[in-house]
């Protein structure tokens, strides 16, 4: 298939959890690479608690050393106000003009969400939406996602369990759900485990656990009473 993924996220901190979902898509749809794009301004979070983004980027840059087709992309740091996505992906297009459109990762909480998003539904005008389960899910909150915002994209009767499924939207674009092994790990309990002085080994790349104790007091300082997700 080829092509580019892009995993969002605040990072706060990166974890092996993202790690292995960006693999786990990158194999399963043979992408080229996947990108990771930390969110710089968070639109419906609070900052308090929240790594600078500088420190951020330097930490999912070497947790993804090693691994040849992942990466870092640092776009919305370089774009002005809260970081919307439908606004972050245009700009990715206009950017990357001629090149195929980017598969957007989402799991399943934020893609039943997406009417919430500003310009939500107009995300696959920009990107191929990709919707990664939590372990369990049969397919009912992705097709009642789909039915919801786009209606006429599946029929009414389609209410198998899925393995996997793409669905070309009316009115453009396309949404594949695609359930991948995934590693139950948070970045609330990794900062609940740093203020309480546990080990982290095993939770993130030991490159990335040498940049958090070179800036262990900033970490600490940040961590010490917010708990942004």
């Amino acid at each position: 298939m080829g092509g580019t993924g892009i995993l969002g996220g605040t990072f706060n901190p990166v974890h092996n959890g993202h790690l292995r979902h960006a693999i786990e898509v990158a194999e399963a749809l043979g992408l080229d690479r996947v990108l990771l794009m930390p969110c710089a301004t968070p639109p419906h979070k609070e900052s308090a608690g929240l790594l600078s983004f500088e420190l951020r980027v330097r930490l999912l840059r070497s947790a993804v050393q090693g691994i040849s087709f992942l990466g870092v992309e640092t776009l919305e740091g370089e774009l002005e106000g809260p970081s919307y996505t439908w606004r972050t992906l245009g700009e990715w297009g206009r950017r990357h003009q001629g090149e195929p459109l980017p598969y957007f990762m989402m799991g399943a909480e934020s893609f039943a969400a997406l009417d919430t998003w500003k310009h939500g539904l107009e995300l696959p005008h920009f990107a191929h939406l990709v919707m990664v389960p939590r372990n369990g899910d049969d397919g009912s909150v992705f097709h009642e996602s789909v039915r919801t915002f786009w209606p006429g994209s599946i029929p009414a009767d389609s209410d198998v369990p899925l393995a996997r499924e793409t669905v070309r939207l009316v009115g453009g674009g396309e949404c594949t759900f695609l359930p991948v092994p995934r590693l139950d790990i948070s970045s609330t309990f990794i900062r609940a485990r740093w203020r309480s002085g546990r080990s982290l080994a095993g939770l993130l790349p030991e490159a990335e656990l040498a940049v958090l104790k070179k800036h262990a007091e900033e970490v600490s300082a940040c961590w010490a009473t917010a708990r942004v997700r």
